[in-house]
């Protein structure tokens, strides 16, 4: 879908004309207005079964993650696959979950800022570097999944419009 709109900020444009309330979501009347005027006519049912699809967290609202989760297109096989080789070598224990002594070797957080300037230590650096890798869907518990791994190179792909 973000390759047939041109791009995830295209998509992100068309998400903030459909929010009409300027709530940063949209409820079901925004959706239902958005999905008439590009020409599907639904009953009640249909586009409530479709709104569930896009509202991950069943706050009854679509956020711009949400909205733009729902569309994203699937990784090729070749980032696939270079994904799943990254994992492996971050998951240095073979535990299926990268943890904070992981990636330990793998990142020096010695020169980081914060860590020089003492406002941060190298324990925080390295919690806040692993929470990255949950994307938008993880649960934030210093452990990330394959699956969230997964979740937050998809995020990411959006924006990369080729392997090449």
């Amino acid at each position: 879908m973000v390759n047939r709109a041109g791009s995830s900020f295209k998509l992100a444009n068309t998400f903030k004309l459909m929010d009409t309330n300027r709530s940063q979501s949209l409820d079901m009347k925004e959706f239902e207005s958005c999905l008439n005027k590009i020409g599907f006519f639904m009953s009640r049912v249909e586009t409530q079964a479709i709104f569930k699809v896009f509202d991950k967290n069943g706050d009854k609202c679509i956020n711009m993650n949400e909205f733009l989760n729902a569309l994203k297109d699937p990784l090729s096989k070749r980032r696939l696959a270079m994904l799943k080789k990254c994992f492996n070598y971050m998951d240095k224990d073979n535990s299926g979950v990268i943890t904070k002594s992981d990636i330990a070797d793998l990142y020096t957080t010695n020169w980081h800022p914060d860590v020089i300037s003492g406002k941060k230590t190298v324990d925080q650096i390295l919690d806040e570097y692993l929470s990255n890798f949950e994307g938008t869907s993880g649960n934030r518990d210093g452990e990330v999944t394959w699956n969230e791994f997964l979740g937050y190179y998809e995020e990411l792909s959006m924006g990369i419009p080729s392997d090449d």
